[in-house]
This record gives structure tokens, sequence and C-alpha cells, in this order.
């Protein structure tokens, strides 16, 4: 990922970057390691402040100070604390703790969340959320995290999330960066791939493979594309489902389960569907979205998904504005896997969702979340803040 970067090892920089949780399939994970690897390359120290839950060998240049990470207060303690006994030159952070020079948006902002996620709640539900302890603390860091004078730089993974963080905390605008994710494009899978991969999934011939990739199932709205699927009342369809849930909850005879699928097996995932389906109350970008079109797979999205700004209807896809629009989800599910059973149309729809994905790579967003940390670490010099 760090071959088009010049390496600067005149002034080696001690940065630590903080993100508490760990998953073996995470889009996150895979961006910090990137990050990591480029700032090695350029002669930096990248240090991860994490939980006992990432294995040192997983982190580029192994340095890994544990801090515990019970909940987000008793992290931001842990890492105050590292901070002044390491004295870093600059902090980047994925969570929200007020005290770092860059955050990036990877969770939204919560109170946008919150306000997403009330008309679909019951009222003793909304109650219970406006009484949670657990919110209020994520409301307190996270109005603590864009008043904070040190924050320097906001890096942003979509326009709406740009807006929701001037609407809900009044963050100057000229201090955010839009550096949307990057993902590796698998490419179109010719038929012999396909087929293996349906194989390899025990999706029958004649079978409409539907993916719903992600963990966050509420968020994520995957009771809306059960209901959309079942309502499409094909026995030939099924919705794949990827990621770790309350399987009990979303159960139906037309989903398949399969669990947490690590980032290198996911390719076979992508080449076995045919439509990606995200009617997500609540989500910032989506890395599973991009990752489906670079695989040549359409995506039927909700409106609240910062991917759609990127997508042009009845191209790559479709963007319905309500994600517990059932009605409008199926008619969409049952037009796209219409045009994705013509072999001529199929192929003319992949090629137009790799090529836009191909414009959003991993290196990509290295290169420029690079830029974003040259420009800091120059205006924190320039400040004698080092």
């Amino acid at each position: 990922m760090s071959e088009n970067l010049s390496p600067q090892t005149a002034s080696p920089l001690k940065i630590g970057i903080l993100r508490r949780g760990y998953s073996s399939s995470g889009g996150v994970e895979v961006y910090l390691k990137g990050l990591a690897r480029g700032l090695l390359a350029e002669g930096h120290r990248p240090v991860l402040l994490g939980t006992d839950a990432w294995p040192a060998e997983e982190w580029p240049g192994g340095e890994v100070l544990r801090c515990e990470g019970r909940n987000l207060k008793t992290y931001g303690v842990s890492i105050a604390r590292h901070q002044t006994s390491c004295q870093f030159d600059l902090l980047v952070s994925c969570e929200k703790i007020p005290g770092c020079d860059v955050y990036r948006t990877d969770e939204g902002v919560h109170a946008a969340w919150l306000e997403a996620r009330r008309p679909h709640q019951s009222v003793p539900a909304r109650w219970f959320q406006a009484l949670s302890p657990k919110h209020r603390e994520k409301l307190k860091l996270e109005r603590a995290l864009y008043a904070d004078k040190g924050l320097k730089r906001v890096i942003a993974v979509s326009e709406r999330i740009i807006g929701e963080i001037t609407r809900f905390h009044g963050y100057p605008r000229q201090n955010i960066s839009l550096i949307r994710y990057g993902a590796r494009v698998h490419g179109m899978a010719d038929q012999s791939e396909r087929e293996e991969a349906r194989i390899a999934l025990g999706i029958r011939p004649g079978e409409h493979c539907i993916l719903f990739v992600g963990t966050g199932w509420e968020r994520k709205g995957l009771g809306f594309a059960v209901r959309a699927v079942e309502r499409l009342g094909d026995p030939k369809v099924r919705l794949i489902v990827v990621g770790r849930g309350n399987r009990n909850r979303y159960a139906s005879r037309a989903v398949t389960f399969l669990g947490t699928v690590s980032h290198d097996s996911i390719k076979t995932v992508y080449r076995a569907g045919d439509v990606l389906v995200a009617p997500s109350i609540y989500e910032p970008f989506s890395l599973a979205g991009l990752e489906a079109l670079g695989a040549g797979i359409p995506v039927v999205a909700s409106g609240a998904l910062g991917l759609t700004e990127l997508i042009t209807p009845g191209v790559h896809g479709e963007v319905i504005d309500d994600p517990s629009d059932v009605t409008s989800f199926s008619d969409a599910l049952r037009l796209w896997i219409g045009k994705m059973g013509h072999c001529d149309e199929a192929d003319r729809v992949r090629a137009g969702c790799v090529e836009l994905a191909s414009q959003f790579t991993l290196e990509r967003n290295l290169r420029e979340t690079m830029q974003v940390i040259r420009e800091v670490i120059g205006e924190k010099r320039e400040a004698g803040d080092r």
C-alpha cells in the first residue's frame, strides 16, 4: 500500500494510533494497518494504543501499548496516562476520546445515530435510550471531543457526516477533511469463478443470491432486508448474511447465516452474489458496499448510507430514502435480480460497478490520510507544540 509514498526519514515522529477493539475481518483494522505501514515507510514510529484484543504480531512494527478498555471512559483515562509517560508527537484516533490531534469518524456522530434510530423504536425503547447511562456517556465524550481545542483535524468518510458534525457540534467545516474509505477491488469474476463460489456457499443452480454484510444488525437494517426478501415470495431467492448478531431475532427460511468471514475469504462471498442490500438506519459510509461494487455487485441501499453519495441509481444499484420502506426495497431487489439474470446487461452493470469502486482504493485513502497527517505535523511544529 505504501509504494507511492516518498520516504521522509529526516525527522521521525512517534505517532500514537488509538483503536480500542479488534476484529480480524474489520475494515477499520485493515485501514489502520495500512496507515501504520505508510508511517513506517516514511521513517516514523506508529504505536498502537489498543486493548488486549489486539494481537501484537498483527500490528506493523509490533509496537503495541495495552490500555484498559472496559468502556470508552476507562480507555480514555489509560490513553491520557500513556500520553503523559510516552510523549507522543501526534495522536490519531478512531475513538471518541478528547485529547487527540486527528480524529477519523468511522462510527459517525452518535447524536445523529440516536436521532435516526428514534422513529424505528417503540415508546418504551425511546425512553430507555434517553435515560441510558451508556448513551449519555458517549454523548458527553463526543461533545468533549469536538470542543477540544487540541483537535486539529477531523477526517470524515462522507459529506453526510460532515453535515452532522457541524450541525450537532458546531465544529469548523474548514478543519474537516473528506477522505472516503478505500477498498480492495476484486474485479469481475468469470463464470467458472462465480459457479465455484456459489457451490462453496451451498447455492443451488437457478437460485438468486442477495448479500447482507456487516455487524450491528439493528443499525444496518437486517430486519428490513429479511422482510423485503420474504415479500418477494420467491423460494429461489436467498439472503446470505455475513457478520455477528442475534440470529434467532432474524431467523427466516429465506436467510442463510455465514457468521464472521475473514477479510481474505470475503472475496468468495462477493463472487457468489447477485445484489447487495443495505437498508441501514444509520451508516457513515459502508466498506462492505464499496467492496461489493469492486466485485461487480450492484447495491440497493437506504439514503442513510454514506456510500450512496457515489452511487448513480439505475447504474450501480438503487437508493431508497426510507430504510423501513420494505415494499420499495423488495421491488428494487426484484428489478436488479432480473437485470443480473441477463448476461449482457449483467456484464455492463458489473463493469460499471467495478469502474466506480476502482476510484476509491486503499492506496488513495492512505495517500490522502498521510497528507492530512503531514499538514497537522507542520501546524504543530509552527505552533511550537512539540
